[in-house]
């Protein structure tokens, strides 16, 4: 599904996010990058409906998300926060079944096809054998895979992932990015991350969208934006591009 983007304002404090014109294509990975508060989350949020813009509009399919009911927004986004607060250790497969919930009817139960669609995102994202583990004694790579997990249980075409690498070592990382361009190629999702690491921008996004300031700077294929003079303007430092192997790195 393609999202769309028209004259959105949100404003809290002296911030102002501003974003005149953006589409999102189907069965790509679009990567927000940009410096601490540049409006990376915020500009997020706004698209998940978290945050309602307080100007423009977001178009899925043509269909304005503002005039859907929640349950119907669910249906078409998932929202990945990055790391939810939680009071109760639930099972894992308990907390992946909370996706269903837009599912199923007020006042029921899981169905039998509900605990099938928690437990086939459970494989998907490698965490089968998981299930009854408590959440809390997860590993931070673990719970990412398990909040990936739940949106896939949601079965929304949209996913939109806040930082889902935030403190995690190269190898979960790579496996968390791994995951997200599966869902886009095997799965056809339209997919939205923000990210701090733009080495993993460059090599799992197939455009790049760089904010600084709640404004968008540039935004393109990664070969094709990716410049030293647009890191300098968006990052206000010195930064180096290499050529290496067949991959683009990024010097500091």
């Amino acid at each position: 599904m393609k999202v769309r983007v028209e004259n959105l304002i949100f404003s809290y404090g002296k911030f102002t996010l501003r974003v005149a014109g953006m589409t999102f294509a189907e069965a790509r990975v679009t990567a927000i990058v940009g410096p601490n508060g540049a409006g990376k989350s915020t500009f997020l949020k706004c698209l998940a409906s978290v945050l309602p813009p307080s100007r423009g509009a977001i178009f899925v399919d043509g269909r304005d998300l503002a005039g859907l009911s929640g349950k119907s927004r669910a249906r078409l986004v998932s929202y990945v926060p990055q790391e939810p607060a939680f009071t109760f250790n639930y099972a894992v497969l308990d907390f992946v079944l909370m996706g269903r919930a837009a599912s199923i009817p007020a006042f029921s139960s899981p169905a039998r096809h509900d605990v099938e669609a928690a437990r086939e995102a459970l494989r998907f994202v490698g965490l089968a054998d998981f299930e009854s583990r408590p959440f809390f004694e997860l590993s931070s790579g673990e719970r990412r895979l398990v909040l990936i997990a739940r949106t896939l249980a949601q079965q929304s075409e949209i996913l939109l992932l806040d930082e889902p690498t935030t403190f995690l070592d190269p190898r979960h990382e790579m496996e968390i990015m791994g995951l997200v361009r599966r869902l886009a190629v095997e799965r056809r999702k339209t997919i939205v991350v923000t990210l701090h690491a733009l080495e993993m921008a460059v090599k799992y996004a197939d455009e790049m969208v760089f904010m600084k300031g709640g404004n968008i700077v540039a935004s393109g294929p990664p070969r094709e934006v990716l410049s030293e003079a647009l890191l300098k303007t968006v990052y206000d430092i010195e930064m180096g591009i290499l050529d290496v192997a067949g991959r683009r790195l990024i010097v500091r």
